[in-house]
């Protein structure tokens, strides 16, 4: 008799699975917007004309490209997979507010919730953010998210629905604000400018590590933050089991390694955050150093290896830091090949007797932008180091 039970049991649990619906999955809403290019967007989920899920946002954010700034539900049952999407946005430095309509694919969609990954650490996860980037020039990319895997899922381009006013007085806007904030934002704009076309057609990947090595032994506790054209950033660590691994070396001993990431390809950068120790004096010494913009050639162009006679690549961008940690540089490496790419210096930020410190340090030929956008940008008074 209790065989029996168990058996219904198992029957009658089996059965009720089987009449879950099959086409509803437990997912929030990402908002996202590339670095430095920030967006005010309202997003709306819709599936055979009624909505799913919606989130809007009445200040500008920033997380960086495929990032997200919050996942956003709307209530703890299962949801449809939706059919379309619309899109509202004030973009802050285009200053034009955009709108979409799309239909979305949902059998793509579908088979992704459906199918759960695998990810870098070697776990099973499903499927569980639809995330929304609103990016300058009316372009939006959605992407599904199951932890660390990010799925791309298609391109729009909106359509701009008015312009408006950057010295309105009653919002506030880059053109406005004098905040730390907007001005670290207009000098990024200012180095850079607006990448339009890397958001309507996506950002190459490469096969390649972080390394760093110290002329001395008085610097210490490396932090990298690597910022990309298309405004995606990530941060390199010490250590074998890292997304994004610095591998130490010998001064000017750069033996050549695989590379060693978990995650092996991705974008390169346009600019490094780099903050490092100096245990002697006890001070912290910071800096953004911009990368040549040669880069992505010499990354994309082989080499002839003077030992082998095989053609190979740059697998590896290596930071050395010279005594003292005031000033370093960067290698570009791979097999039996290194080229310096640049010079930098550091600032101690909180030294109070620095009048005027130098937090950027431009690489020899470096050419400021084009601005191509609708505003005329003034950016502000701050002053640049460059390699001679």
């Amino acid at each position: 008799m209790q065989i029996n039970k168990i058996s219904f049991f198992l029957f009658f649990f089996g059965l009720l699975f089987s009449c879950q619906p099959k086409d509803k999955f437990d997912w929030e809403i990402g908002l996202s917007a590339p670095k430095y290019y920030s967006s005010i967007p309202s997003v709306s989920f819709y599936n055979k004309g009624k909505i799913v899920h919606n989130v809007s946002t009445d200040f500008g954010i920033d997380p960086g490209w495929g990032e997200t700034s919050g996942g956003y539900a709307s209530g703890s049952e299962p949801d449809e997979i939706p059919d379309s999407l619309v899109v509202n946005w004030d973009c802050g430095v285009d200053m034009v507010s955009y709108e979409l309509k799309t239909k979305l694919p949902r059998e793509k969609m579908l088979q992704l919730f459906q199918n759960p990954v695998t990810d870098i650490e070697g776990i099973v996860r499903p499927y569980s953010l639809i995330i929304v980037g609103t990016a300058p020039g009316g372009n939006v990319t959605v992407w599904m998210r199951a932890i660390s895997v990010l799925t791309e899922i298609a391109k729009f381009k909106a359509k701009e629905i008015k312009k408006n006013n950057p010295y309105d007085k009653d919002r506030v806007t880059l053109w406005t604000s004098t905040g730390e904030s907007a001005k670290e934002n207009l000098i990024y704009l200012n180095l850079h400018g607006i990448p339009y076309s890397v958001w309507q057609k996506g950002e190459k990947e490469y096969d390649y590590d972080i390394g760093f090595t110290s002329e001395g032994e008085d610097i210490k506790n490396l932090i990298i933050t690597s910022f990309t054209k298309e405004g995606s950033w990530y941060q390199s660590f010490t250590g074998k089991e890292s997304e994004s691994t610095v591998e130490l070396f010998k001064w000017d001993d750069f033996k050549y390694i695989e590379n060693n990431n978990l995650v092996k390809k991705v974008k390169l950068p346009v600019q490094l955050s780099i903050s490092w120790r100096n245990t002697s004096d006890d001070i912290v010494l910071n800096g953004e150093v911009l990368m040549p913009q040669n880069l992505e050639k010499l990354m994309t162009e082989s080499y002839l290896d003077s030992i082998t006679g095989k053609l190979e690549y740059f697998n590896r961008i290596i930071i050395g830091a010279y005594k003292g940690g005031g000033r370093g540089v960067v290698w570009l490496t791979g097999k039996n090949k290194k080229t310096k790419l640049l010079e930098f210096i550091l600032d101690d930020v909180e030294n109070k007797n620095i009048k005027n410190h130098m937090l950027y340090s431009l690489p020899k030929g470096f050419r400021f932008p084009k601005w191509e956008g609708r505003e005329k940008l003034i950016p502000p008074d701050v002053e640049f180091w460059q390699e001679k």
